[in-house]
């Protein structure tokens, strides 16, 4: 886990001298404050309530970073994406000084209900060299994490539980996307075939155990000095579980567990083939409910 050591000690004081621009310095100013922000260099495509904001919150404290405070949510919309084009995607990112990596998260970019193939094919033709993370979640923890992200936002009602929501509402029909939100291997294919290796898959639970490693991990992957670890990495504060938001916690009894995993065996069985990584640990009789909270955002 990450240790922080603290300095001590009285500091000397010191005059500072502050040396003026030159005409040509004051000219690059000028230049930067006037350019357009530049297209993304990485993007964080999901999956919806898997830490996606954590991820992207800490990358965009690297000084070398800018990541977009929100989810622009461009290429998975088809009327901002074919009507408002490309120079009002990059005018989203206004607050851009300069840093040579940028991105934004939208886990909406995942999402089954959003057509995989076709967001992918827009990101290929619109940035073809842009670096992709995606972190994936225990897809049950996932579902019910993202109901009771809608309970709390009145789309749902207060007494819905997530095995009768999909019991009643096949995946294909729910616009929610409760369980296609799961789907982790159907979503990837396209960004594996016409990404390859520009694609980082990281997994909800390298979070949870080395918070550090995983973002050593991210800040390879987008080409960013491993040398900043930003304060309180450890620490994931969105979250559906803590504070105010626990009225709304909703725990799955293994039995419901049981039942809802078969609703992603198949895909999670060609997510390990796909990803190369034993996600054992998901099956119910060896998950929990994940301890990172529940929002996973």
């Amino acid at each position: 886990m990450l240790r922080r050591e603290r300095g001590g000690g009285v500091k000397s004081a010191r005059i500072s001298w502050i040396a003026m621009p030159n005409a040509g310095e004051r000219s690059a100013d000028r230049d930067m404050n006037t350019a357009s922000p530049p297209l993304p260099t990485f993007l964080i495509i999901g999956a919806q309530k898997s830490a996606t904001r954590w991820l992207r919150h800490n990358l965009g404290r690297h000084p070398e970073i800018f990541a977009s405070p929100y989810e622009i949510a461009f290429f998975n919309s088809p009327k901002r994406f074919e009507t408002m084009g490309v120079e009002w995607y990059r005018a989203q990112f206004e607050g851009w000084s300069g840093e040579s990596i940028v991105g934004e998260a939208t886990p909406g970019y995942m999402m089954w209900r959003h057509e995989p193939q076709a967001v992918a094919e827009r990101i290929k033709h619109t940035i073809p060299e842009v670096r992709l993370m995606a972190i994936l979640r225990n897809p049950v923890d996932r579902a019910n994490s993202a109901m009771v992200h809608h309970i709390k936002h009145e789309r749902l009602h207060p007494r819905s539980t997530l095995l009768d929501m999909t019991r009643r509402t096949s995946p294909e029909s729910d616009r929610l996307g409760l369980v296609a939100g799961g789907w982790y291997a159907a979503s990837l294919k396209p960004y594996r075939e016409l990404f390859g290796d520009q694609l980082l898959v990281l997994l909800h639970d390298d979070i949870r155990d080395d918070p550090r490693a995983a973002y050593e991990m991210a800040l390879g992957h987008v080409g960013a000095a491993p040398d900043f670890v930003p304060p309180g990495l450890d620490e994931l504060v969105y979250s559906n579980q803590q504070g105010e938001s626990a009225q709304w916690k909703r725990d799955v009894s293994p039995r419901d567990r049981q039942e809802l995993h078969e609703c992603f065996r198949d895909d999670l069985q060609e997510l390990e083939q796909m990803i190369g990584r034993d996600l054992s640990m998901w099956k119910p009789e060896d998950s929990t409910f994940d301890r990172v909270g529940g929002s996973g955002r």
